[in-house]
This record gives C-alpha cells, sequence and structure tokens, in this order.
C-alpha cells in the first residue's frame, strides 16, 4: 500500500495520560472512530521553539502516524496506511 498523507483533515483523539506519558486511545477521522490498539514508536523533533510528538499508531489493520504541536495543541495524521 501507498501511504496517503491527509494533513488537512480534521480528526479527534482520546489520549490516555499515566507515569509513562501521554498515549492516544481512540482516534476519529471523518464520521469513522478507530480504537488505537498498540503505539509502536514515539518520538519527538524541536522545530524553532515548538516541540512536536510523532506517534506511529495501529489498530488490528490501519496504521497512522499522527503528529502534536505542543504550542497549537493540535494534532493531525502524517502519514496512513488504511
Amino acid at each position: 500500500m501507498t501511504p496517503t498523507i491527509i494533513k488537512t483533515e480534521s480528526i479527534e483523539l482520546l489520549v490516555r495520560f499515566d507515569q509513562s506519558g501521554l498515549f492516544p486511545h481512540k482516534l476519529k477521522i471523518g464520521m469513522r472512530t478507530y480504537d488505537i490498539k498498540k503505539v509502536n514508536l514515539m518520538h519527538s523533533i524541536i522545530d524553532g521553539s515548538v516541540k512536536i510528538y510523532f506517534f506511529s499508531v495501529s489498530d488490528d489493520t490501519n496504521f497512522w502516524k499522527l503528529g502534536f504541536n505542543t504550542e497549537t495543541l493540535k494534532w493531525w495524521v502524517e502519514d496512513t496506511q488504511v
């Protein structure tokens, strides 16, 4: 499958906080909701003075790379294989 970038599409995330940090739990894209089963990878970068977190997550059949901007508190889908 070829990855598709859908940065402009509106998403909503339900996240879980615990002692280890922040973890995406449910992802809503348009009218579809996905239960995130696994956080495969998490990393961050610094863009100027802004820290950006990336989460590679999956359910049983789909994969998403999610971005989170700590300044604007906005989430987006950076990459996907659905």
